[in-house]
């Protein structure tokens, strides 16, 4: 159970990595708009077709679901993923998929602050030791690119920002929600949710674009557009989601780690995007500073980078313990 876990993180890992690359190349075909609806929409209905056919509990996991649960379900979906994919793009399209790789690092900082701030989890020294060396990290990422390192901008890049701050957010809903239903019904979920809760901007976006919209239907843009859309969406939230279940959050969260490692190898294969010795500086830092994060070596209950799922009845009684 637990190398299948291992498995799953890795691959989810993997695949945001080859995600960060090609949301940069469809950013510069089709509309950011367009991008998101069409991920999340086909994404979701891909999973709830593989659920049809395995059986999946698909719409008996969402009875018996409290208030709390769907509340939960919401924010995973909206907040946690449709609208950081809206802002992720987006900055991709002002800066480089090497810099928009490494600062989606920074998501780890962001899940503990909300951690801290939502479910009043403690940070040890160890942990705000880490916070500090990635915010350092993105620092020498942001300053390299700033100097000329690259072709990224600071808009780009402070979106891309915000949108790790909805991705380390949706790390909690997702861990209270891992134990309640099964990872393929919550990840078709939290697609289909997280694009319809989109869909009224989208559509007042598109119709209201000054200069039109960006669409540019190729056979080779669809191809990479549906690359994008089952191995980021489908596949890896999926992979996630079973990690979530049969690891702790904190060993999901360390192995997430590796993704700026995966989109930087992804970025100079697939674009050829030159990475600076600053930039490397800062990558390797925020990655260290992401895994002291995640580590904890003297207790083996989860870090505070999500919540820990518990029967709805017993979450009060449960002591605070710590993506």
């Amino acid at each position: 159970m637990r190398l299948r876990g291992i498995a799953y993180a890795f691959a989810a890992s993997f695949m945001f990595g080859l995600g960060a690359v090609l949301a940069k190349f469809l950013s510069g075909v089709f509309d950011t708009a367009i991008i998101a609806i069409i991920a999340l929409t086909v994404s979701g209905l891909v999973l709830a077709g593989i659920a049809a056919l395995t059986r999946a509990p698909l719409f008996v996991a969402l009875r018996g679901l409290r208030w709390r649960a769907w509340l939960d379900l919401l924010l995973l979906a909206c907040p946690g993923t449709a609208i950081p994919l809206l802002v992720i793009v987006a900055g991709f399209s002002q800066t480089s998929a090497l810099e928009g790789g490494l600062l989606l690092q920074l998501n780890g900082v962001a899940a503990v602050l909300f951690a801290v701030v939502l479910l009043g989890e403690r940070i040890r020294w160890k942990q705000g030791l880490g916070v500090l060396l990635l915010l350092l990290g993105g620092v020498l990422v942001v300053v390299a690119g700033a100097n000329g390192g690259s072709s990224g901008s600071n808009v780009g890049n402070l979106l891309i920002l915000i949108g790790t701050v909805g991705v380390g957010f949706g790390y909690i809903p997702a861990k209270r929600l891992a134990a309640r239903i099964d990872p393929l019904s919550l990840s078709t979920w939290r697609l289909l949710v997280g694009a319809a809760t989109i869909a009224p901007f989208t559509a007042f976006q598109l119709l209201t674009a000054a200069h039109g919209v960006l669409w540019q239907p190729t056979l080779a843009n669809l191809a990479v557009l549906g690359l994008y859309t089952i191995t980021n969406f489908s596949l890896a939230y999926a992979a996630q989601q079973g990690g979530l279940r049969l690891l702790e959050a904190w060993q999901v969260a360390a192995i997430s780690q590796t993704v700026p490692l995966f989109s930087t190898f992804f970025a100079i294969l697939l674009l050829h995007e030159s990475l600076t010795l600053l930039q490397s500086a800062g990558g390797l830092l925020a990655i260290a500073g992401g895994i002291v994060v995640s580590l904890n070596n003297e207790t083996r209950t989860p870090l505070p980078v999500a919540a820990v799922a518990a029967p709805e009845g017993a979450e009060a009684q449960q002591a605070p313990c710590g993506d």
